[in-house]
């Protein structure tokens, strides 16, 4: 028996010339309720979770593969009429939203009941992904997958907003947007430019 968990909100990414790379979700509607939380890797190539409580740790934790789990607390907030924040622990990322693209005019073109369905997220990965992943990542950029765990992952897209991002860490300046190695937090890397993406993820598990 398949069992399928949603969950709704934004994803926010960049990466520094520091080395430090950053993705955060802020879910409006999860099987935990409202949360955000922070995948965070360092220079070093070290993998860390910062997540408000333990059952978001856990299943986070679950499906993605980090070397070190935080509990703090994590806030992503929205600041300014197009500005969002991030502060989890000793990270500050300010993401200055900017207009919509022609990707995200494309993208708005799709009912919304058809961005999704598994079997049209399908057809996109299979077609886009090729593209998104030459152009602006350093690793794939997939919209599906199989996470660590053996669930089944598809990302809904309905948005997608390029923004210009600064970063302290502990007070310190993470320095300029910068393109990084893969993250190898899951099956999919985040784009290399910087961006807050809508968001729709089901996770298909074996009960």
């Amino acid at each position: 028996m398949t069992h399928t968990l949603i969950f709704d909100g934004h994803i926010l990414g960049a990466s520094f010339a520091s080395g430090d790379r950053f993705v955060a979700g802020r879910w409006f509607a999860s099987p935990f309720g409202a949360f955000a939380d922070l995948m965070w890797c360092r220079p070093d190539g070290t993998r860390l979770l910062i997540a408000p409580r333990p059952e978001v740790r856990d299943f986070v934790a679950r499906h993605y593969a980090f070397e070190e789990l935080i509990l703090d607390d994590v806030r992503v907030e929205r600041t300014g009429a197009k500005v969002v924040e991030v502060r989890a622990g000793p990270v500050t990322l300010r993401f200055d939203i900017g207009p919509r693209g022609i990707e995200s005019r494309l993208l708005g073109l799709r009912p919304p009941w058809l961005r999704t369905m598994p079997a049209w997220i399908a057809i996109e990965d299979s077609v886009l992904r090729p593209i998104v992943s030459s152009r602006f990542a350093a690793g794939d950029v997939r919209a599906r997958g199989t996470t660590r765990s053996g669930a089944r992952e598809c990302y809904g897209i309905h948005d997608f907003r390029p923004a210009q991002v600064s970063a302290t860490l502990g007070g310190i300046d993470l320095g300029s947007v910068a393109a990084c190695p893969p993250a190898g937090f899951g099956f999919s890397e985040f784009p290399s430019r910087p961006a807050l993406v809508r968001v729709t993820s089901r996770f298909a598990t074996r009960a």
